[in-house]
């Protein structure tokens, strides 16, 4: 039997991540994650990834897809846009969503308040994709 696995969400080391020219700057972790560079390096078992963001008003999550379904939970905020596909939508603090895999998707905060945000992965590989250079990581293709 294996011991509990836990983090504390403030305890996270977030990354800034953005795209010059555009309203893109979220600070990002990947609590459960072996690959990305801000992971604890705690693997959950099952085959699953978990991602954890912030969005400031008025700044963006830029559109980009990711390989496996993800279910995000809405910790804190309101007024924060959502996208995914053709689909679009409102979220804010209670709210779930699901977007499938390979599906464009992003989202804005409008609202007045930091929007935080976990999203659960299907597979314990993740690889997200955006339309554009994101920094610092200095590619399109984000691995977690």
């Amino acid at each position: 039997m294996t011991g509990l696995k836990t983090i504390h969400l403030d305890d996270l080391e977030l990354i800034e991540i953005g795209q010059e020219g555009t309203d893109m700057d979220v600070s990002a972790s990947f609590p459960f994650s072996s690959a990305f560079p801000a992971s604890t390096g705690v693997e959950l078992e099952g085959g699953h990834t978990v991602v954890y963001f912030e969005l400031e008003p008025g700044k963006e999550l830029g559109t980009h897809e990711d390989s496996p379904e993800e279910i995000v939970v809405c910790l804190t905020g309101e007024g924060i846009e959502a996208w995914a596909g053709d689909a679009e939508g409102t979220i804010g603090a209670g709210d779930l969503l699901v977007i499938p895999p390979m599906a464009p998707h992003g989202f804005r905060n409008t609202g007045d308040e930091t929007a935080r945000c976990l999203g659960f992965f299907s597979d314990s590989t993740v690889v997200g994709e955006f339309e554009e250079v994101v920094q610092p990581i200095g590619s399109r293709i984000v691995k977690a």
